[in-house]
């Protein structure tokens, strides 16, 4: 390994300190991340990517130097280094230096662990990861890490994010290539400049760096989305190299990238199980109509095959063909993409298949036209008057029409032909079509108040609450129903509860329950103090403004619905009625009516979230809205003595 002179930045392991140089160095950090456990001095990573005979020889560089600025930072003494068929981990090197006697003193690590990193819910995975411990992890002391990727495909090159864990003194990506590599690059997320970039040519080569220095440790925030929506982060990709031969296209536009996914499918389904011909037959026949045909297909897949993810080199790409996907009762995402297009084939109908990311995904086929986008596969069916219907197999509790919740708003790549494609924005469903309703009928009883409500669930509130239903135990169930109607405050009782339609995809969820309240209601004098604002939404959920940094991430759009009647105890008259209140805001609103009806009072409220990510700029806007309901919501009616 080349030598280098020390900087602040980086301090190779043989190269030993003088106890003034190692103080100051440390002092620095401590003076400049104060509350930090530790701190990487030193994080960087050099992609070389070097034209070899007719392709392209690619390989990633990863040097990591921690300093520890306290003595409980102990907790980082395990590391893992992950691998895959795709990425090979070689040359794997760690070590410890303490300082001992105006010294830095070496203990090399030499017991690496290879485990597997297969996941819950994933049948067989490729990827691994070396595990091991840095010995000896104490104030003053570093921790020093380096190995070697070797990526089988230039197209899986993952680009580099400047956050990390803890801050960073310098924090380095480089790429060094030659003029025969044409490169493609961005830098996303930027807004306060703090990553510099420079590029420099020396006969055929060139070196592309881009560098941050003090990058402090990313928090963790609630609910936020994946962070290359927002941390400082370059993306890259290879568009063409030159051999000898001529020009060869990598990532050169979204075509290369289609017809390269193209030849993962095109020879699939070439034959036909009887078994597979017999279901798609009688599926057929039952129809009245190519939608109806649709329709089924989709759930029979939802209902009969079960999703297992299955990741092994190739063929985390390649699908099975149908007809064995119908025999073993089981595949991944693309193997019940492929499912669909298959049997809908079989039938006569057109389906296609569909690359898409999920929404942990930031990237777009028409910014970023490379495997980064996506990491997901559906089916998409093109009705006769052009309406598109996403059909994702794995969501298995959508209704036909919806996408699944995880790719509302992402682009679809959709094969059309062996040449031809669409790139098609899946929508996100409007707030008007995932709706809950919830209607109760509330009396005071003693101290406490019982009731009975119905509550119901359409869109994406029934297919989350069908996941949480149809995986639970019994007892578990009763948990989630008591969550999902609770209300008031820690002292809800759920006394019974009845579920309807929660199997029935296109009708919605009903909750039929009876429950208790206790130590709700206030009694002063001849007065009852009685908040009807059982539910609150949001209450009080003000976002800092001056802290947070990241968005804001929900699963979808909704309206609630909720209309309590409470009857009017004997010899009690109404006081007090609060003002309707109507906050209707652009992210969230808020309506509430009260009405005195002949024995009883009403209080109808619909509330709303009209967002799926919520940006830093839309913070105040939030804080307002919240604010604006969270008054309406402290208002109680008053009921007094005859």
């Amino acid at each position: 390994m080349k030598k280098i002179i020390v900087s602040l930045f980086l301090l190779p392991a043989t190269v030993l300190m003088s106890r003034a140089q190692s103080d100051d160095v440390w002092q620095q950090f401590k003076d400049k991340f104060p509350d930090e456990p530790a701190v990487f001095v030193n994080r960087s990573e050099v992609l070389n990517i070097l034209p070899d005979g007719d392709s392209l020889k690619v390989f990633l560089d990863v040097t990591e130097d921690i300093l520890h600025l306290k003595e409980q930072s102990d907790i980082f003494s395990g590391k893992r280094v992950y691998g895959s068929h795709f990425n090979q981990v070689a040359n794997l090197k760690a070590k410890t230096l303490v300082w001992d006697k105006n010294r830095y003193k070496e203990m090399v690590v030499s017991d690496f662990k290879k485990n597997s990193d297969r996941s819950a819910g994933i049948f067989y995975d490729d990827s691994y990861y070396y595990s091991f411990d840095f010995p000896s992890i104490a104030s003053h002391n570093r921790t020093q890490l380096e190995y070697r990727e070797n990526l089988k495909d230039v197209r899986f090159v993952p680009g580099y994010v400047f956050a990390s864990y803890l801050p960073q003194g310098k924090s380095s990506y480089t790429i060094k290539t030659t003029k025969d590599v044409e490169l493609s690059y961005q830098v996303l997320h930027d807004d306060k400049k703090q990553i510099q970039f420079k590029k420099t040519e020396k006969g055929n080569n060139v070196i592309y760096e881009w560098s941050a220095q003090y990058m402090p440790a990313l928090k963790s925030e609630e609910s936020s989305p994946s962070i290359r929506y927002f941390v400082p982060h370059v993306v890259c990709y290879v568009k063409s190299y030159k051999t000898r031969k001529g020009q060869v296209n990598v990532l050169s536009n979204l075509d290369d990238l289609y017809h390269w996914y193209y030849t993962f499918v095109e020879k699939l389904n070439k034959e036909n199980s009887p078994e597979l011909t017999a279901i798609v037959e009688k599926i057929k026949a039952d129809s009245k109509s190519e939608i109806e045909t649709v329709r089924k297909v989709f759930y029979w897949v939802q209902d009969n095959i079960q999703y297992i993810a299955f990741e092994q080199g190739m063929r985390g790409l390649i699908p099975h063909s149908g007809s064995y996907v119908c025999e073993k009762r089981y595949g991944d995402c693309k193997d019940m993409a492929n499912l669909i297009v298959n049997m809908l084939q079989i039938a006569g109908v057109k389906a296609y298949h569909t690359w898409i990311g999920t929404r942990d995904l930031p990237y777009r086929y028409t910014e970023v036209p490379t495997p980064l986008v996506d990491n997901h596969m559906i089916a998409t069916y093109i009705s006769k008057d052009g309406e598109y219907y996403f059909l994702d197999g794995t969501s298995d509790h959508t209704a036909f029409g919806y996408p699944s919740s995880m790719i509302q708003g992402k682009e679809a790549l959709i094969g059309i032909d062996p040449t031809h494609y669409v790139v098609k924005e899946v929508p996100v469903i409007a707030r008007d079509k995932n709706i809950m309703t919830d209607s109760m009928t509330i009396k005071l009883d003693g101290s406490q108040l019982t009731g009975t409500g119905i509550s119901t669930l359409t869109g994406y509130p029934k297919v989350f609450a069908g996941y949480e239903l149809d995986r639970s135990e019994k007892d578990d169930v009763k948990r989630y129903v008591t969550k999902l109607v609770g209300k008031g405050n820690n002292k809800f009782f759920l006394d019974k509860y009845a579920l309807q339609g929660m199997d029935e995809r296109d009708k919605p969820t009903r909750v039929e329950y009876d429950f208790r309240l206790s130590d709700y209601f206030q009694k002063l004098g001849d007065e009852l103090y009685i908040n009807l604002n059982l539910n609150k939404d949001y209450y009080n959920d003000f976002i800092n403004i001056a802290s947070r940094t990241s968005p804001r991430d929900v699963e979808y759009k909704y309206v609630k619905y909720e209309v309590i009647d409470l009857a009017i105890p004997d010899g009690y008259t109404v006081e007090y009625l609060p003002p309707n209140a109507k906050n209707d805001g652009s992210l969230l609103g808020c309506d509430v009516t009260y009405e005195s009806l002949p024995g009883k009072i009403r209080c109808s409220k619909k509330f709303y979230v009209d967002f799926v990510m919520l940006e830093p700029n839309q913070f105040t806007a939030w804080n307002d809205a919240v604010k604006q309901i969270s008054e309406t919501y402290k208002e109680s009616i008053i009921l007094k003595k005859k």
